[in-house]
Formats: C-alpha cells, sequence, structure tokens
C-alpha cells in the first residue's frame, strides 16, 4: 500500500546532504512546494536555466520551453490565484523521477481539479528535464474558459 505524503514546512529542506536518490526527492518535493506557495527561491539548486519543461496539448503553453519561463507563465495566467498539489507518490530511480499528484485551484470563481504526474530527468541533484501529463482537456477548459465563453448577456444575434 502507498502512504501518501503531507508536505509540513519542516519537510522542505535544501538539497544538499543525504543520498542521491534523497537528494533528488528533495528536489522534487521543493519543485512542488515552489508551485505550492508561490516561492520560487525554492527552485535554486532544483532547476537551472537550461532546464526544459514539455508542456502537451493545444494551448500557447503547449511545446518544449525554459521551465523557468513556462513556471513564471502557468502561475501569471493559467493560475493567478494560486494551486496547490497534493502528492500521491514520489519515485527515484537513477537519473530519473517523478511526481504523481492532484491539483486544485480557482480562478475567477471557476474551481479547477486535475491529476497528473511529473517525469524528469536528472542531471546530477538538478532536474535536466521536466515532462508534464495531465487531463490537457479538463486543463485547457480552465485555462482557456475566458476566450470562449461568452458573457453573461452577450449574444451573437446582436
Amino acid at each position: 500500500m502507498l502512504e501518501r505524503l503531507i508536505l509540513e514546512p519542516s519537510s522542505i529542506r535544501p538539497v544538499a546532504g543525504g543520498s542521491s536518490e534523497g537528494k533528488k526527492k528533495r528536489a522534487l518535493r521543493n519543485f512542488i512546494e515552489a508551485f505550492n506557495t508561490g516561492n520560487m527561491k525554492l527552485l535554486d539548486g532544483v532547476v537551472t536555466d537550461s532546464t526544459t519543461y514539455t508542456f502537451l496539448g493545444t494551448t500557447r503553453l503547449a511545446g518544449v520551453n525554459n521551465a523557468l519561463k513556462t513556471i513564471d507563465e502557468l502561475g501569471k495566467s493559467a493560475f493567478p490565484e494560486g494551486i496547490k498539489f497534493d502528492i500521491k507518490q514520489i519515485i527515484v530511480d537513477g537519473s530519473f523521477g517523478c511526481v504523481r499528484w492532484e491539483d486544485f485551484a480557482t480562478k475567477n470563481g471557476r474551481k479547477y481539479h486535475n491529476y497528473g504526474v511529473f517525469f524528469v530527468e536528472f542531471d546530477g541533484n538538478r532536474i535536466r528535464r521536466l515532462w508534464e501529463y495531465i487531463d490537457y482537456e479538463r486543463f485547457k477548459a480552465f485555462f482557456d474558459y475566458d476566450l470562449v465563453q461568452r458573457k453573461v448577456g452577450e449574444s451573437v444575434f446582436d
């Protein structure tokens, strides 16, 4: 049976120290906690200026892009009111790792809930490449809602 990881402030630690696997798991926890808190300093020592973030789908975020820029853009445009990830499982095997999660957010009163996996390739204890796999239809409906939804009272017949 898998144990559920609950992130307490005391579980967020610098990546240095401990076994290689332990450092990589801490790097993944810090990566998630940066999203949860908006504290991008938690990414220091976790990602580099050359880390790539692959985001699938058909939104303007799709593609292989710079991780720091993608994370910043996600925070500003997709989740300006914040997002909370609930980590379900972290696995590290050599130079690869993954985080299985569930997330929750709101934007303009609309609720968002999704499930997904971050799959990463490490270079040492830092993330070199990251892929995000989620229910993209759910994300797209939330992200692009204002582009496709008419305002109350707006008519196509005027």
